[in-house]
C-alpha cells in the first residue's frame, strides 16, 4: 500500500517518548509498504540524521522550522483565538509539500499527534488513522490546575482550544489510536463516537536490556527530556521533598537527572548535595544500570511513560507516583512501586537500597511483564488490524469482498462535513 504518514517531529534518533512511538510505526509499515514520511524539524541538531532515517523508512520530507520563531508564533496564534500547540507545528512549506503528496493515489493515511491534522483537512478521500497517542489537551488542562496562578490560565486556554483540536480530528477519522485503556476513556468522555483501538507503547527488549550484573549503588536515576514541564516540576519535587528523607539515613545516596537540555531551575538542583545533572547523554543505559532504583515522581503526566518501561525493561525497581503509573498495567508492589506521599515514597526507596535480593525480583518481575504486554511486534500487530479495517482490505493488497466500510455512528457522519483545523 501507499502510505503517507504525518509525524509532528522528526522521529530520529527515537530517544524521547514523543519520538519512539513514531519511529517504531514508520519502520513496521515501511517493511511492507511504500512509505512517505512528512514532519516537521524544530531540533536544529536534528539534521544529520535525516539520511539514516531515510534508510530505513523510504521518502522523508522533513521541514525545518526555527524554535524561537515557532514559539512566538504560538503565542501569536493563541492570543489570536488558535491553538498554540497546533500554532508550533504549522509550517507553509510543509503544507505544500502535504498537498502535493495528498493529489496523488494514497491508500492510507496516518496522523501520529493531534497537532498535525491540520495538514490533512478536506483535501482527500483517503482513510484516515488518527494516533492521538496521548490527549494532549489534558496535559495542559492538568498545567493550569498544578502550575501558579499567573500562568495557570494560559494553559486552561490551551487545553480548551486543543480540546476543540483533538474533537474535529475524530470526526475527520476512520480510526483514531491511543497508547493506554485511560486514554481511549478520555477520548469518550468528549469525543463518545470515536472509532478508538488501544494500541500500547512498545519496548526495544534488545536495546533495553537488564545488565548481566545487578548494580549494587546507592544511586536514584530519573530520565527524560529536562525542558520538559512534567518532568522538571518531578526531579524539584522529588529534590525538595524526597531525597532529603533518603539523605537523612542514607547520606551517601545520589540523584541522577539523565536527560537533554536541563532548565536553568534543574541545572540549580545540580549545585545540591548528592544531585548529579548530566545534561544530553548519547546513551541512557550506563546511567541507569549504574542506579539501583529508577523514580517517576511525576504529578503532571498523560499516558505511558516510556522512561518506566524503559527502566523496567532492564530490570530496575521503579517507584512511581500515581500520574506515572496510570497509563501502565503494571502491579503495584510486584512488577513496581506507587507512592504519591513523598515520605512513604522514600520509605520504599530506603528499602529497596537495603535490600539487593528485593531489587533482583522486583527488577525479573518488571522485565516479564514488558516482555509480555509491552513488545513492539505485539503493538503492531494491533496498528496492523486497525489498518486492514479501514483499508478493507484482509490481506495486504488484498480487497475484502464485498468490502464493508468502517463503522460510524450517526454523530460521527453527520459531522464529516464540519470545519476543520486550517493550516493557514
Amino acid at each position: 500500500m501507499r502510505i503517507l504518514m504525518l509525524a509532528h517531529r522528526m522521529p530520529y534518533p527515537p530517544r524521547t517518548g514523543d519520538k519512539v512511538r513514531a519511529y517504531h510505526i514508520a519502520r513496521h509499515l515501511a517493511a511492507e509498504h511504500d512509505v512517505t514520511l512528512a514532519c516537521v524539524m524544530d531540533d536544529p541538531g536534528a539534521a544529520p540524521a535525516l539520511p539514516e532515517l531515510r534508510r530505513q523508512v523510504g521518502r522523508v520530507e522533513a521541514v525545518a522550522v526555527p524554535r524561537r520563531r515557532q514559539r512566538v508564533r504560538a503565542l501569536l496564534r493563541l492570543a489570536a483565538g488558535e491553538s498554540a500547540t497546533v500554532a508550533y507545528f504549522r509550517s507553509r512549506e510543509l503544507d505544500a509539500r502535504v498537498a502535493t503528496l495528498l493529489a496523488q493515489p494514497l491508500d492510507l493515511i496516518l496522523v501520529s499527534s493531534s497537532s498535525m491534522a491540520q495538514y490533512v483537512r478536506e483535501r482527500t478521500t483517503t482513510p484516515v488513522v488518527m494516533d492521538f497517542v496521548d490527549i494532549d489537551s489534558d496535559k495542559w488542562l492538568q498545567y493550569g490546575r498544578e502550575l501558579p496562578a499567573h500562568t495557570a490560565w494560559l494553559y486552561r486556554l490551551e487545553g480548551a482550544r486543543l480540546r476543540a483540536v483533538e474533537v474535529a480530528a475524530a470526526r475527520r477519522a476512520d480510526a483514531c489510536l491511543v497508547a493506554t485503556r485511560a486514554e481511549a476513556e478520555l477520548l469518550a468522555s468528549f469525543a463518545p463516537w470515536a472509532p478508538t483501538t488501544v494500541v500500547p507503547n512498545g519496548v526495544d527488549l534488545e536495546y533495553f536490556a537488564p545488565p548481566r550484573r545487578p548494580a549494587d549503588s546507592s544511586s536514584i536515576v530519573f530520565t527524560g527530556a529536562m525542558d520538559y514541564v512534567p518532568n522538571i516540576d518531578a526531579v524539584r519535587y522529588f529534590s525538595d521533598a524526597v531525597l532529603p528523607r533518603i539523605r537523612a539515613r542514607r547520606p551517601d545516596t545520589r540523584f541522577v537527572i539523565v536527560g537533554k537540555d536541563p532548565a536553568w531551575s534543574v541545572r540549580r538542583l545540580g549545585a545540591r548535595p548528592g544531585v548529579l545533572v548530566t545534561g544530553a547523554v548519547p546513551d541512557v543505559r550506563p546511567f541507569v544500570t549504574s542506579a539501583a532504583v529508577a523514580v517517576a515522581p511525576l504529578r503532571i503526566a498523560r499516558g505511558v511513560q516510556n522512561k518506566v518501561l524503559e527502566a523496567m525493561a532492564m530490570g530496575l525497581p521503579v517507584v512511581a507516583t500515581r500520574k506515572a503509573h496510570e497509563g501502565i498495567d503494571a502491579r503495584p508492589g510486584e512488577h513496581l512501586f506507587v507512592e504519591d506521599d513523598p515520605g512513604r515514597f522514600a520509605d520504599v526507596v530506603l528499602r529497596l537500597l537495603a535490600e539487593p535480593e528485593r531489587r533482583a525480583e522486583v527488577g525479573r518481575a518488571a522485565r516479564r511483564f514488558v516482555e509480555t504486554r509491552h513488545s513492539w511486534p505485539a503493538s503492531m500487530a494491533e496498528l496492523d488490524d486497525v489498518i486492514r479495517r479501514v483499508t478493507r482490505h484482509t490481506e495486504w493488497g488484498a480487497p475484502t469482498w464485498p468490502p464493508t466500510p468502517p463503522q460510524r455512528s450517526d454523530a460521527a457522519r453527520d459531522t464529516r462535513a464540519a470545519p476543520r483545523v486550517h493550516a493557514r
